[in-house]
Parts: C-alpha cells; sequence; structure tokens
C-alpha cells in the first residue's frame, strides 16, 4: 500500500529525532501509518467479503472458519473502542443470517477451531445486550469443558483432570481456548471461566515453552513456526488482559509472556517483521504471525508489562513494515497459508501464500484496537 519514500520518511521520523522517546513514540505516526486509518481500509474490507473458505478458494464455505472468526470478532473491538455504530450493524447484519438462511455456516463447538466461534455472539451482546447472543456464546464456552455427545476414553480423562476435552497440545489451542474463556468470564464473572483458561495456559506453558522463550508447533515437531508462536503470543496477551491481577497463575504466566516477547524482540528482521520459522535466517518475511507478535508487544507496553522504551522501537518498526504490505484494497500480503504440523523443515519454507487471507486480517484489526484502546 505504501510508497517506498513513505516507508522511509516512516523510518526517518525515528532516525531524525535521534531519542530514544521518539523511537518508543506510539502516537504519532506518518501519513499513510496511521492506525484509526489502517482499522478502517482493512474493516471495510471485511465487511464487503463474503463468508471465505480456510484458504480463500471460490468455492461456498461448509462452514464459518476460525480465521474470518476471529477477524470478524477484531472487526467487532474496534467498533467497540471507536464508537463505530454503522460498523457495529454491519457486522451484526452479517451474523443475523445464521439463525435462518446461513444455519448451515454455523460451527459445531466440537473442536478448538470451532468452538471459537462464540467470541463473535459474546462480543455482540456485549455491544446490543442482546440476551439471545449471550445465551450462544456461553453455550459454546460451556461446550468446551462438557462430554461431547460420543465421548472417548481421552475426553474424559482431560475433563477428569480439569482440562478442556479439546486439548491436543498444538500451539494454535492457546488462543482459541483463551479467547473464548476469557470472553466467557468478562461477560459473566463467573472465575470458573478464567481459571479453565488459566490452567489450560500453565499446562501448554509446561508441555511447548521451549528454553528460548518461544514454542514448537507440537511436541512432536520442533520447529519455532511463525503464524504458530503468534497464535500462543496473542493468546497469552488475551488471558493477561483479562486474568485478575491476583490470580495464582498470573506471575507465571507473565513470565512466560516477557520470556517470549524478549526473543522475539531479538529475531526481529530489517523489514521489522519476523521469518516463517523465527529463527531461521533462510525464512521469508511471513506477515500473520507478525502481526500477531505486534499485537502483543502493543499491548504489553501499553499495559506497562512490557517497557516502552526497549519494546516501543519494536512496534513502530514493526508496524511500518506490516502497512507496507497492505495494498489499496486492505489486503495484507505474504500471509502464510493453512499449515498443518510436519516435522520438515522445508514444508513450512515452501508454504504457499494468500494475500487477504483472514489469518492475517485477523490480527491486523486486533493491533488497530490494542493502538487505540
Amino acid at each position: 500500500m505504501k510508497t517506498t519514500i513513505h516507508h522511509l520518511l516512516g523510518l526517518a521520523c525515528i532516525v531524525v529525532a535521534g531519542s530514544v522517546q521518539a523511537q518508543s513514540d506510539l502516537t504519532q505516526w506518518p501519513d499513510g501509518y496511521e492506525p484509526r486509518e489502517i482499522g478502517v481500509l482493512v474493516s471495510n474490507r471485511f465487511v464487503e467479503v463474503p463468508h471465505p473458505n480456510f484458504n480463500g478458494n471460490p468455492n461456498p464455505p461448509n462452514e464459518i472458519t476460525y480465521p474470518e472468526t476471529c477477524a470478524w470478532w477484531g472487526a467487532l473491538r474496534l467498533a467497540h473502542v471507536t464508537g463505530d455504530t454503522l460498523l457495529l450493524r454491519q457486522l451484526e447484519e452479517r451474523f443475523l443470517p445464521i439463525f435462518g438462511p446461513e444455519r448451515r455456516l454455523q460451527p459445531l463447538p466440537d473442536h478448538v477451531d470451532h468452538t471459537v466461534f462464540g467470541v463473535i455472539p459474546l462480543q455482540l451482546y456485549a455491544q446490543t445486550g442482546n440476551p439471545v447472543y449471550r445465551s450462544m456464546g456461553l453455550w459454546y464456552a460451556d461446550a468446551q469443558w462438557s462430554l461431547p455427545q460420543h465421548p472417548s476414553p481421552k475426553d474424559k480423562e482431560l475433563l477428569g483432570q480439569g482440562l478442556s476435552w479439546q486439548t491436543r497440545y498444538w500451539i494454535d489451542d492457546m488462543f482459541m481456548i483463551s479467547a473464548i474463556q476469557s470472553q466467557a468470564y468478562l461477560i459473566t464473572r463467573e472465575p470458573h471461566y478464567i481459571d479453565r483458561a488459566a490452567q489450560e495456559m500453565l499446562l501448554y506453558l509446561k508441555r511447548l515453552q521451549r528454553p528460548n522463550g518461544l514454542f514448537w508447533h507440537a511436541e512432536d515437531v520442533p520447529f519455532f513456526w511463525s503464524r504458530g508462536n503468534g497464535w500462543m503470543a496473542a493468546g497469552m496477551t488475551e488471558l493477561l488482559s483479562v486474568l485478575p491481577t491476583d490470580h495464582p497463575t498470573r506471575p507465571e504466566i507473565l513470565q512466560a509472556y516477557k520470556k517470549m516477547m524478549a526473543t522475539l524482540a531479538r529475531y526481529q528482521k530489517d523489514d521489522g517483521l519476523w521469518g516463517q520459522l523465527i529463527d531461521d535466517p533462510e525464512a521469508w518475511s511471513e506477515s500473520s504471525g507478525s502481526a500477531m507478535f505486534l499485537y502483543a508487544f502493543i499491548k504489553g507496553v501499553r499495559k506497562g508489562w512490557l517497557d516502552s522504551d526497549l519494546y516501543g522501537p519494536v512496534v513502530r518498526k514493526g508496524w511500518i513494515g506490516l502497512v507496507d504490505l497492505i495494498d489499496q484494497k486492505g489486503d495484507l500480503a505474504q500471509v502464510c497459508e493453512g499449515t498443518n504440523k510436519t516435522n520438515d523443515r522445508q514444508f513450512y519454507l515452501n508454504r504457499k501464500t494468500l494475500p487477504g487471507n483472514m489469518h492475517g486480517q485477523a490480527p491486523l484489526l486486533w493491533c488497530v484496537t490494542a493502538f487505540l484502546e
């Protein structure tokens, strides 16, 4: 979206100022980089795009997928923080057919990637007060900790340990679970929702976080995949944003978050982004994971979890690099396609990119909201 001159202007305002304060400033931006402007562009793009498939192919989707859910939720939160009632109405109108002609598109709460859909009705309830949305959203949150219709022995074992039966130890899960359970807690203030998410997070931290603070894609896949780590960074951020300050799990989760952020800062590339494999110097810059990292950094600086002098420059450099990849329509480039876990380095490096894919549009909207909150 931005020209090379614009990019240089953005960097120049850091260099010319020559002070830590200027490098850390997250309020003044060159023309074309202002978060609110980007938020309008990307949210309008979301509204005009029909329900997409997981990887954006032209066939009608069988159900609403989690990338769209996450972008939808991001747009709803942006509408709230900006007081944009028109955007809220458009986003609600996108949802209403679920109760009628598009009922078949509603995901069932039978998997972490499907259950996260509940954040949309919960956010709609928070902004409209419609009790139908509340009931629907809590149904999703409760289903994550209730035996499915045909439970397996493993399902029963996990629930017996106080964990979700949807536990599978992939790093993606800790955004999906944290998001829905945190939203349920915000709506009800019933402690069991936030306790669930916190206990689940502790287990995932123990199983998947490595000594450098980053996360393997899964226990049997020893690669620091960018978007997978992005889900974990965003998941910790969502949880910490809601977790009470006196909650017994908070110190350990906050420590894990800070450890991850410190390592990510060291791996930020010259273009402001992070590699498809974070620690691989041959990896191409991937935008969706980078946007998720930025979201975690922005919230951390804003909430005082991270030192603004140290991490403000990371945010500023990353945001400028990210916006440079947005085209005039509002589509983000260099978004990795949907990616299963595979114990093969080249598999990750060979993944295709999908401009405008919701995996990337979603965290763009989260970043804007974090800037404006």
